[in-house]
């Protein structure tokens, strides 16, 4: 266990009746490997802006998807007119979220406060994933692929109706807003299964695939990943929206209302700020339940703007078909 036991006021850490319910149920995982990096608490007498993790298994994968954004850029001619500029901007500015939530010293904090983990997923969930998509990275990625990557091995998949199948389903709206609810239900209620997850670093790391992966799910519908197309229209698209903040929104209700802590890691952990640990999840709790949900209202805003402005460039290209249209029907009675 990575997190050190608290000292002084606290005492020994203890659990309440909620608590006791939520003790660790998950089946036991081999022990990390002495060379397998990261999510160290902070140590004594550490400098926080120092913190950074630097881990291979995080950089690597994500250097190689910017590298290959990139080069596909680089290969695609006259692509001012499909992909922007702002589009590459939003791109790079998701993937250093992405990497200031990760590896950050706001990582190592999460070893200590509850709080400190709710605002990095957040970040992950509601700000790094939706500018990633923006960025529609999808054909500047496969353009920058080697060849015996993108055929060999994208496109054959791609082409296989089990492959096809599976995305048609979990692209659904009912699927991709019923799956990230399940997911932060199973992570923050499931018994032990938060605080494995901050103990052990693999479980660690498969929380935040797991985030990662049904964020990019969501934000799929939300925005359209050129050049494929979200499955729902821009009104319904604001009620899936606002229709997915209602799980978030009772689970962040939940932790701050909880009248004990629900999670023996924080419970034990030595903190870094002045806050108990009670204190600490009500904090967790309300970034979830507020700032969370004005996040979701603003693409719901964003998203209802993009509707009027497309619904006002229809109606201003009708008008001015029927325009030339009289103009031609003026013109053919002077004759």
């Amino acid at each position: 266990m990575h997190v050190a036991a608290q000292e002084g006021t606290l005492g020994a850490p203890t659990l309440g009746r909620t608590g006791a319910m939520l003790s660790p149920t998950l089946p036991p995982v081999p022990p990390v490997p002495p060379w397998f990096p990261g999510h160290e608490p902070i140590g004594e007498g550490e400098a926080l802006w120092t913190a950074w993790s630097f881990d291979p298994e995080f950089l690597l994968p994500v250097g190689f998807a910017v590298f290959f954004y990139l080069r596909g850029l680089r290969r695609w001619e006259h692509r001012s007119h499909e992909h922007p500029p702002w589009r590459t901007a939003l791109y790079l500015t998701g993937i250093a979220v992405l990497v200031l939530s990760f590896q950050s010293p706001i990582d190592r904090i999460a070893q200590h406060h509850f709080s400190m983990h709710m605002a990095q997923h957040l970040l992950t969930m509601t700000v790094a994933v939706p500018l990633i998509l923006l960025g529609a990275p999808t054909t500047p990625s496969l353009r920058g692929m080697p060849r015996w990557l993108r055929l060999g091995v994208v496109a054959r998949l791609a082409k296989r109706p089990a492959v096809r199948t599976a995305y048609g389903v979990v692209t659904h709206p009912v699927i991709a807003i019923a799956l990230p609810a399940v997911v932060l239900w199973l992570w923050h209620l499931a018994p032990g299964w938060y605080d494995r997850a901050v103990e052990d670093d693999l479980i660690h790391d498969l929380q935040h695939m797991s985030f990662v992966a049904v964020a990019v799910l969501f934000w799929w519908n939300v925005i359209d990943p050129k050049p494929l197309r979200a499955r729902v229209p821009h009104i319904p698209r604001i009620l899936y929206i606002l229709g997915a903040t209602i799980p978030a929104q009772f689970l962040g209700a939940m932790l701050t209302f909880a009248p004990e802590p629900l999670y023996e890691t924080y419970v034990a952990a030595t903190p870094i700020y002045g806050l108990d640990p009670l204190q600490d999840q009500q904090l967790g709790g309300l970034l979830m339940w507020i700032p969370g949900g004005l996040l979701y209202l603003l693409a719901a805003g964003v998203v209802f703007a993009v509707w009027a402005q497309q619904s006002e460039r229809r109606q201003r290209a009708l008008e001015a078909a029927q325009d030339a249209e009289r103009l031609g029907e003026a013109a053919r009675a002077t004759r």
